[in-house]
């Protein structure tokens, strides 16, 4: 159903507001914000078969660019929480790197929405921080990936303004809950 999700964010161009920072997605039912950081582009279409956008620094692109934020909706599955859904996707990454590191995030967050966050590395592989949160009839993950620590470290501040700006908001238009197979 992810695929329907993804048909909508390629169909439904962003809009942008507050001379361009800001972008906002109308989809039937909802619609939802993000700030793009001075420095770093969002794409809604570059990397669809992978995320429903992706956010990179200018001057660069998402496959050129040492660090790069992945942003996935996730249709949530009935009786699916926040939690199993973070633990499962966390045993995932555990099963797929037999030497991991998974550390909690103090990363500081000042929007309307709460995350859980986590740092994951995996010896050889990009280093990664991972929010999640959850919408109705979706998880919202996003990924920090880098090359590095400290390319990690250096994109934090751009990461933590996209996850402080993200607003979820349903529109009165459509009554019925916005799910996967009502797209």
């Amino acid at each position: 159903m992810w695929k329907a999700v993804l048909l909508l964010f390629l169909l439904l161009p962003p809009t942008a507001l507050a001379k361009g920072k800001t972008l906002r997605v109308n989809g039937r039912g909802f619609s939802f914000s993000i700030s793009e950081p001075e420095g770093w582009v969002v794409d809604f279409r570059s990397a669809a078969q992978i995320a429903n956008f992706v956010m990179h620094p200018k001057l660069s692109t998402w496959r050129e660019s040492s660090v790069v934020v992945f942003g996935r909706f996730l249709a949530k599955q009935p009786k699916e929480t926040l939690e199993t859904f973070v633990d499962n996707a966390l045993e995932e990454f555990q099963n797929s790197c037999p030497f991991f590191d998974i550390q909690d995030s103090d990363l500081e967050l000042d929007g309307p929405q709460s995350f859980t966050t986590k740092i994951l590395r995996c010896p050889g592989v990009r280093h990664e921080m991972v929010a999640v949160t959850e919408v109705p009839g979706f998880f919202v993950a996003f990924v920090l990936s880098a090359d590095s620590p400290n390319g990690l470290r250096e994109a934090q501040s751009p990461f933590q303004e996209v996850l402080s700006s993200f607003l979820w908001l349903k529109r009165n238009s459509d009554r019925r809950p916005t799910t996967p197979q009502n797209q």
